[in-house]
């Protein structure tokens, strides 16, 4: 896709949702879109309405990491549960082809106490190289490249290995292809005013993008998973969109419209072996968080979304803390401009336990 000259403005995002244009992932496209536009395996048995599948290994978090091969077991489970596979390979070329360049977009900023887990992003390599993905086509990323090293990645960006690197200080933004909004404070703006820009990773250096979010609060925007990750981590100058009124909403949802993440936007895996019910998304101590010992599978970002928000929400009322339901807005008004369902009764939903 030719992403030159690729603005995408509040005005463009109405009107394509007038026209019923707007979506995100699979989920837009529909699966038989999905297979025509990527020439993945054409025989995956998937329905119309959004299935997301969950996958619990009691005990998998110990004092130490947890371990591989159980984490290998949990991604192998919940992908031959969301394409009714029965291989790794053929799960995974539902959505990858060999001709691929996958990012893997994480969410380091919690450190080592809470980021995506490199047993995580182990088990998914482990998944494209089955289906075909050369390992140098592999990209683990981030905005912040400081982050990826504070969360326990070593940055590689050689020609040999799959590589990790970050927006800033690697990959750089592209000045062709931004998102335009004026839903901010200008107070905030950086030096693109009232454009983001969009990493270079998602423009220029790859052909697929999945999603590995963390399952946590955020204090503005009430929780960080699917939406968020995506929508404030993917482009700059985003600090001007957390203040009153908006809390990170319409921007969430926005971006994740794009066209430029839009249609490379595959599939979304959130990593809640562990989780945080306060004191997020960089949480000081660990009295916040607890083994959810959970792996969550899907192609619709709302509805993940808003199963996360319920058991952060259950978890806080659990310590007497308020909910942040009313803080997350940017889920349901997600849900209404097309990113996804959010009502439960439109989705199919597959609880596992190993």
């Amino acid at each position: 896709m030719d992403l030159k000259n690729n603005h995408f403005s509040r005005r463009d995002f109405l009107r394509n949702a007038a026209m019923g244009a707007v979506g995100v992932g699979i989920g837009a496209m529909g699966i038989n879109g999905f297979r025509e536009t990527f020439g993945a395996d054409s025989d995956t048995d998937m329905l119309s309405k959004s299935r997301v599948i969950a996958v619990k290994d009691i005990g998998i978090i110990s004092k130490s990491a947890p371990d591989q091969i159980r984490v290998d077991k949990m991604v192998d489970e919940g992908m031959f549960a969301l394409t009714g596979k029965k291989t790794t390979k053929d799960a995974w070329r539902c959505f990858f082809t060999s001709e691929d360049v996958v990012g893997v977009k994480i969410n380091p900023i919690g450190g080592k106490l809470l980021s995506t887990r490199p047993e995580v992003v182990n088990a998914i390599i482990a998944g494209l190289l089955a289906a075909g993905v050369k390992e140098n086509n592999i990209i683990v990323w981030d905005r912040f490249e400081e982050h990826l090293v504070s969360a326990g990645y070593e940055v590689n960006r050689g020609t040999a290995g799959v590589r990790y690197y970050g927006t800033e200080h690697t990959a750089g933004y592209d000045r062709d292809v931004y998102y335009e909004s004026h839903d901010d404070d200008p107070k905030l703006r950086q030096d693109d005013g009232a454009r983001s820009l969009f990493s270079r990773i998602v423009t220029q250096q790859t052909t697929a993008i999945i999603n590995v979010p963390v399952m946590k609060d955020h204090g503005i925007a009430g929780v960080t998973l699917c939406l968020k990750n995506i929508g404030f981590g993917v482009i700059n100058n985003t600090p001007r969109f957390h203040s009153s009124p908006y809390y990170c909403d319409p921007a969430s949802a926005e971006v994740c419209a794009h066209p430029a993440i839009k249609n490379k936007l595959r599939l979304h895996i959130v990593d809640a072996l562990q989780a945080c019910f306060s004191g997020g998304p960089r949480p000081k101590a660990s009295n916040t968080i607890w083994n959810e010992e959970q792996l969550f599978f899907g192609t619709d970002p709302v509805v993940i979304d808003r199963i996360g928000l319920d058991i952060i929400d259950a978890k806080r009322r659990e310590n007497r803390l308020m909910p942040v339901s009313q803080k997350a807005k940017h889920i349901v008004n997600a849900g209404k401009k097309g990113l996804g369902k959010y009502e439960m009764k439109d989705i199919e939903y597959i609880k596992l336990r190993r």
